[in-house]
């Protein structure tokens, strides 16, 4: 008779010099995501000049809602780059949070702060960004990060 197979999280296969190497290039993400966050809110901050142009008020307009767009973004990226580096901490970084496998040294290497392998991102993507087993899922439970 088969055994059944129970589907468990993998072990991390990284070399510890793999893993200083990820470690480095995610608190070197953090540093110029804090250095552009820094000069676009120094640049949000400018007041109107007196007598402007109706079009450049309009076009100031623009810049600072650009701007605060892309310091939201870089906010959501700060904060996979600490839970990254949580998880760095904790032994478990580079394990795709639905599926509990190895999240791929290539997709880490293109994004270290990755949470899902690219199977499941491909498969959330075609789900509407849900999990395809949302009981596996560690997104639903951020006691287990």
């Amino acid at each position: 008779m088969a055994k059944k197979k129970t589907q468990t999280a993998e072990k991390p296969v990284y070399t510890l010099e793999e893993i200083e190497l990820f470690r480095n290039r995610l608190k070197q993400e953090r540093q110029q995501i804090y250095q552009r966050i820094r000069s676009a809110s120094s640049s949000l901050t400018t007041s109107r000049q007196a007598g402007e142009e109706a079009a450049d008020i309009g076009s100031d307009d623009f810049i600072r809602e650009t701007g605060l767009s892309i310091m939201s973004d870089d906010a959501e990226k700060l904060q996979m780059i600490d839970e990254a580096l949580i998880n760095l901490e904790k032994g478990v970084y580079g394990v795709c949070f639905d599926c509990g496998k190895l999240i791929g040294k290539p997709r880490l290497e293109a994004k270290p702060y990755a949470r899902l392998c690219i199977d499941c991102k491909g498969a959330r993507e075609a789900n509407g960004g849900m999990p395809s087993d949302p009981e596996r899922s560690r997104y639903l439970d951020r006691s287990r990060l």
